[in-house]
């Protein structure tokens, strides 16, 4: 069996002439990420696939399609905000109706 390619071995191959340009992208593209593709490697606990986050956004690419809030800015902003803090404190595993309603609570008394 080969020895992996070096960092060296790679980034030559990205550099190298392409046929088509199609392929001289996807080499320009996998040099600019050439960092941050192997971290699973070295890092204990990072999947090597992105399927948690792909799945973690299929329920939320629905909404998109059906809501109608979608159909301006503000609402994409508002509902974006809603989930990406909603996601944040479950992934933290707090209880999401308490921290919504103490966030909602201190919020209100502030004005």
């Amino acid at each position: 069996m080969k020895a992996p390619l070096s960092r060296e071995e790679m980034v030559a191959l990205a550099g190298r002439p392409y046929e088509t340009e199609e392929a001289g992208r996807f080499a320009g593209k996998m040099l600019n990420d050439l960092d941050y593709l192997f971290t699973f490697l070295a890092v204990p606990g990072v999947e090597p696939t992105n399927n948690r986050a792909e799945r973690a956004l299929r329920e939320h690419v629905v909404q998109r399609k059906i809501m109608g809030c979608f159909r301006n800015g503000k609402g994409t902003w508002i509902y974006e905000t809603v989930m990406t803090v909603l996601a944040s404190w479950k992934q933290q595993g707090r209880d999401l109706s308490k921290t919504l309603g103490e966030t909602l609570t201190q919020e209100w008394t502030k004005s």
